[in-house]
């Protein structure tokens, strides 16, 4: 069924007259200042004096052009946080500019047992468990988003013919499941969900020379670079194959950095104590970098620049000079990920684990969710073609008198008890949508959303819940799905990913699509088009943290549409142009999704307190009167497995209520 919301567009040809920008641009603040003007603000000194998460500046008045093209299908409206979604947060929840009318809002007349605020994973995960636990109770969600997911969307092209899929943002199910369970890293709801033991990958075809293909974009970032032909691409020295492999032997760096590298990727043996995860999580990676690893001060600046956008991308959300140790050691980073190996009698997780992604990530986990709590959203049975491919029924979504009912564009502004939290029988939720205010009573609430929203909309939380809340920073991501015609450019390389250090982006990569029953695979031949999914973190060593989140999603929110599009098409020219590449030929389609808020950022501290106070995150485990809380952010890792396993506790929360 047809969104009757949807005004998507064709994706445009890139301007060859829109301005021209490099990752100097964005580091040196020249962007910043383009994006102070946009957005109506001052910059940069503003956001270096400004407190994390937040500027002195409405941040609203966006438009189409920053936002750009969304692509086809259910999603198109979509794509991350587009200039709507952003323009309703700022005006609805940061600056509370409708607090005067709450009071006039509209009562919806609804009763529910719980309402979810937030349709992503932990709020799908949050709604089944709930309806289990209860399944004569009432849901009702909300979201602020036209589409459930929440960073769970994908994006979708047609080209030449093929209709291809690739992640907005999450993606990756740690396999194979045997080894994840003895890394931790498994969750319940794969079985619940009916995922498969065993995921099946499709090989490459159409090859002249062999080509080593990885199963997913994430793992030959680092951790098992081994399972990728790679190759760096140097500023004046153009591309080197597989560095890793010979030592950096041909890479334009020093030597005493490349041994640095190699030393610290075989570094096994960090040192063996009782409380080691506190110890971790009380000094920053740089600094185990240093004092436990002893790279010395002269060589650090060229480890971490190699470091910090895996670090950064992979889950931790800025780099080694911010983050926690603990924060590097769960997405296993180098030096860290030895502790893994002494709980695992010294088996080495990065030699045995990698990712299985749906063909638009973790898009296919969200709509599996929302099969088994709106069986009607989705056409056909309970098979994964069939959830994969249904167009969404957008008239089942918000169906009256349905025990689950959830509500899209729909902007949460206030969260209040009806009375005394310990002892009301409500809560009450205002929410904006269409431009009106509504509310509705519910006998309890989840809110699945992040911090630095609830610190906004929970209108009478302790000081303590608030203290805890605004504890709580975030890092953003640019997530750039650059659909080409052919990847033969990559094919005349001799590789599958490709790595770089300067320009807009640092990493590329094919990916092996899953082969699933009923479903026509995406082609992976170099003559045939694909999708090649650009993951940009913002790390701004130098700069201090918490400042460095909010100068980071500054420097996202600087660039417009025309000017991603114009530096993307010129990195690929100048990296790809001598192998056959042609951008204005090649590059059919180009989506952006913004995430101002992707990863929570974990500095030392975060996981176990510090100063005899417990860690902000188990304050906020803690049911407060009517309101739960549960979101990734809240384990410390954001990944699917977190967000609903964290969805589902604050669901049990829930059902503690008479």
């Amino acid at each position: 069924m047809t969104n009757p919301d949807d005004n998507s567009t064709q994706l445009p040809v890139s301007d060859p007259l829109a301005p021209k920008c490099t990752r100097r641009d964005f580091i040196g603040g020249s962007l910043l200042g383009s994006g102070a003007a946009l957005l109506g603000m001052a910059a940069p000194a503003v956001v270096r004096q400004a407190q994390a998460q937040t500027v002195p500046s409405p941040m609203t008045g966006l438009g189409p052009e920053w936002t750009g093209p969304g692509g086809i299908g259910d999603y198109a409206r979509s794509n991350g946080n587009t200039h709507e979604v952003v323009n309703a947060a700022h005006a609805g929840v940061r600056n509370q500019q409708w607090d005067a009318m709450l009071r006039s809002a509209t009562d919806t007349g609804e009763h529910p047992d719980v309402l979810i605020v937030g349709c992503g994973i932990a709020g799908l995960s949050a709604a089944w468990a709930y309806r289990k636990g209860r399944p004569s109770a009432s849901v009702l969600m909300l979201d602020q988003h036209p589409i459930f997911g929440g960073e769970a969307k994908q994006n979708e092209f047609m080209v030449d013919g093929h209709h291809l899929t690739a992640p907005q943002g999450a993606t990756g199910i740690v396999v194979p499941f045997n080894k994840a369970k003895e890394a931790g890293m498994w969750s319940h709801f794969s079985k619940d969900l009916g995922f498969p033991d065993e995921f099946q990958y499709q090989k490459p075809t159409g090859l002249d020379k062999p080509i080593r293909v990885p199963e997913d974009a994430w793992t030959p970032m680092h951790v098992g670079w081994e399972r990728s032909d790679t190759g760096f691409y140097f500023e004046g020295k153009g591309w080197v194959k597989n560095p890793w492999r010979d030592g950096f032997k041909h890479a334009p760096i020093s030597d005493a950095a490349k041994k640095a590298l190699v030393d610290l990727d075989q570094f096994r043996t960090p040192p063996q104590r009782d409380d080691w995860e506190p110890w971790l999580d009380s000094m920053t990676y740089q600094q185990f970098l240093k004092d436990v690893v002893g790279i010395s001060n002269a060589v650090m600046p060229e480890v971490v620049k190699y470091l910090n956008p895996v670090t950064a991308a992979m889950g931790c959300g800025l780099g080694a000079d911010v983050i926690s140790a603990y924060s590097a050691y769960n997405f296993l980073q180098p030096g860290v990920v030895g502790y893994y190996r002494y709980q695992s009698g010294g088996a080495d997780p990065t030699d045995t684990v990698y990712l299985a992604s749906f063909p638009g990530g973790h898009a296919g986990t969200a709509r599996h969710f929302l099969k088994k709590i709106l069986p009607a959203a989705l056409i056909g049975e309970y098979k994964m073609a069939d959830i994969l491919n249904s167009p969404i029924q957008w008239d089942q979504l918000d169906r009256p008198h349905e025990p689950v009912r959830m509500r899209l564009s729909s902007t949460v502004v206030s969260v209040i008890h009806e009375g005394a939290p310990e002892s009301a029988k409500n809560v009450v939720v205002t929410y904006l949508r269409g431009g009106r205010l509504f509310k509705v009573r519910a006998r309890a609430g989840i809110l699945c959303g992040q911090q630095h929203v609830n610190r906004h909309i929970c209108r009478d939380i302790s000081p303590e819940y608030r203290e805890a809340m605004n504890a709580f920073h975030h890092a953003p991501m640019l997530t750039v799905n650059v659909a080409v015609r052919n990847w033969r450019f990559l094919e005349r390389l001799g590789i599958a990913s490709a790595r770089w250090f300067e320009g807009i982006g640092w990493w590329a990569s094919l990916r092996r699509n899953l082969e699933i029953e009923g479903q026509v695979t995406q082609p992976l031949d170099p003559s045939k088009p694909t999708v090649l999914t650009l993951y940009n973190p913002f790390p701004l060593p130098g700069v201090p943290f918490p400042q460095q989140c909010t100068a980071a999603r500054m420097q996202m929110f600087a660039m417009s549409y025309a000017q991603i599009d114009t530096a993307v098409r010129d990195q690929f020219s100048k990296m790809f142009a001598d192998q056959g590449f042609d951008a204005q030929r090649d590059i059919a389609g180009l989506i952006t999704n913004r995430w101002g808020h992707a990863y929570v950022v974990d500095p030392p501290g975060f996981f176990f307190g510090k100063d005899g106070k417990p860690a902000p995150k188990e304050v906020l485990r803690k049911r407060y009167g009517r309101l739960s809380f549960g979101h990734s952010e809240l384990s410390g890792a954001q990944m699917w497995e977190t967000a609903a396993a964290e969805g589902e506790r604050a669901a049990q929360q829930a059902m503690e209520i008479a």
